[in-house]
């Protein structure tokens, strides 16, 4: 049975039925209903106290002095026909006792809790595990499931990992390390982003700390970037290289004058001035004869 709150008032005076009754009316006059609940909750009546046709019954509404969807035949009664005239009164029902009987002894064991299953009250473990905590679960009948909080560590030796979560911050290399668990992950050194759209995304656009340091790209065309706040821009450490001028443009999404990029398939070192990418790097070849294989940009010088 699922538990339910209850009304109840005290000194609500004893009534009687303004009718007959039969035994299955789920709608029921009474001659004074003053002082009793307004069944903001449900509330339980006896009809026939001490007698051989006693019936309790749940009243789930109230109107003057008309009880309207009236559950027969409650706690443990059974429905029966009544006279008009016979005794009513407001009464506690040991549905109720029961509720608080079983909540007040639920816990059977150190450490329990109470959680709820969507139903009633329940315990959520009999014993728990030293540093263990509930985090809530609705995958679970109780609605919670027992847990080993992550657990911080600042120390140079490195903490016990089977089985158990931890963040650890490395002394020895000032590092923030975790574990899975299993092993101890090896941290990252700077936050690593696939373009320079991405990075400024995840800054907000400038950023607003002097000295942060992150990775553009990855293989040949990543860098290291240094963001220097008197210049108001990135600082390259490294050129990117890229197989052709559309990998370089991807990367490069919204270049800066400086910026500077090498092209594998054109031997190309470019460099973006104010509106677009120029060419830097020229070879330059004195023979009679012309160079065998001329990239774009070359310069040869014939003599006479």
């Amino acid at each position: 049975m699922a538990y339910r709150r209850k009304q109840f008032v005290g000194g609500a005076p004893a009534t009687s039925l303004a009718a007959g009754l039969t035994d299955i009316a789920t709608t029921f006059d009474v001659d004074d209903a003053t002082g009793y609940p307004d069944a903001t909750n449900p509330f339980v009546l006896v009809i026939d106290p001490g007698l051989a046709t006693e019936e309790k019954v749940l009243v789930e509404a109230r109107t003057s002095n008309t009880m309207n969807t009236v559950t027969r035949g409650y706690d443990d009664t059974t429905g029966v026909a009544h006279s008009s005239g016979a005794v009513v009164m407001h009464v506690l029902d040991a549905g109720t006792v029961d509720q608080a009987n079983r909540l007040a002894n639920l816990q059977s064991g150190k450490g329990a809790l109470i959680g709820h299953n969507g139903t009633n009250p329940t315990e959520i473990a009999a014993v728990l595990t030293d540093d263990y905590v509930p985090v809530v679960d609705n995958a679970e009948a109780t609605g919670f499931i027992i847990k080993r909080p992550v657990h911080v560590v600042d120390d140079a030796s490195a903490p016990t990992v089977t089985g158990v979560p931890r963040v650890w911050f490395d002394t020895t290399v000032s590092q923030v390390r975790t574990s899975n668990g299993t092993d101890w992950r090896q941290p990252a050194s700077a936050p690593i982003f696939a373009s320079t759209a991405t990075r400024d995304t995840f800054y907000g656009g400038t950023p607003t700390v002097d000295g942060l340091m992150c990775v553009v790209g990855t293989g040949m065309s990543a860098t290291t970037q240094i963001w220097d706040s008197t210049a108001g821009a990135w600082l390259y450490q490294g050129i990117p290289r890229f197989a052709d001028s559309t990998s370089r443009d991807l990367y490069f999404s919204t270049p800066i004058t400086g910026d500077i990029a090498y092209l594998i398939d054109s031997h190309q070192l470019t460099e973006y001035r104010e509106d677009g990418w120029i060419l830097v790097n020229r070879k330059f070849t004195t023979d009679a004869s012309p160079p065998a294989s001329p990239h774009e940009g070359d310069i040869w010088l014939a003599p006479a």
